[in-house]
């Protein structure tokens, strides 16, 4: 699946800004965010004329103009990076953002085997490969999963395109519960 230059992309958890100002220089209309301010501000100093929209927004509490507006999404390694109680809900919240018909790229690290995963030392924590049942949880389609063979430790970067099917509408309302 390619989404073509000049569509509505957003990078999550977007960090110092080199995924997003990429993505702005391949002529994507880009918006970019992460929750820690002093990432978007180095970001944005980093790349002053990007031409993107730089912001401070938390992923398990999206600004409503973010929800269902964009044509490309991509995460890589936010999900990986958090706490495995709200995974789910991150997946859920990245889902949240594609538009109909939109595409989600997500790289992250995943274990051959769920007691790989357990027993990870992170953050980042490797994903168990039942994890990522939650973007189809959010309404996304797979389209695609790369993925070279793990390393000794018994892990693999993952690259897993997924798409919101056409007249699939981005689910509104909050995100599921998750455990205090």
């Amino acid at each position: 699946m390619v989404v073509p230059p000049g569509r509505r992309a957003v990078v999550v958890g977007c960090g110092l800004g080199d995924d997003a100002a990429e993505l702005a220089r391949r002529g994507y209309d880009v918006v970019a965010f992460d929750v820690a301010p002093s990432a978007v501000d180095w970001a944005r100093n980093r790349f002053p004329r990007a031409g993107v929209d730089w912001r401070v927004a938390d992923l398990l509490d999206l600004p409503d103009d973010l929800v269902g507006a964009f044509d490309l999404v991509v995460d890589v390694r936010t999900v990986q990076s958090l706490p495995g109680v709200v995974r789910d809900a991150a997946m859920h919240a990245i889902g949240r953002l594609a538009a109909s018909g939109g595409a989600v790229l997500a790289v992250t690290l995943v274990a051959a085997a769920t007691e790989v995963a357990r027993t990870w030392q992170g953050p980042p924590w490797a994903q168990a490969p039942s994890e990522l049942a939650a973007y189809r949880a959010a309404g996304l389609e797979r389209v695609a999963l790369e993925h070279p063979d793990a390393d000794d430790r018994g892990v693999m970067e993952v690259r897993l395109t997924l798409q919101r099917p056409a007249g699939n509408a981005s689910p509104g309302g909050g995100l599921p519960i998750v455990p205090a």
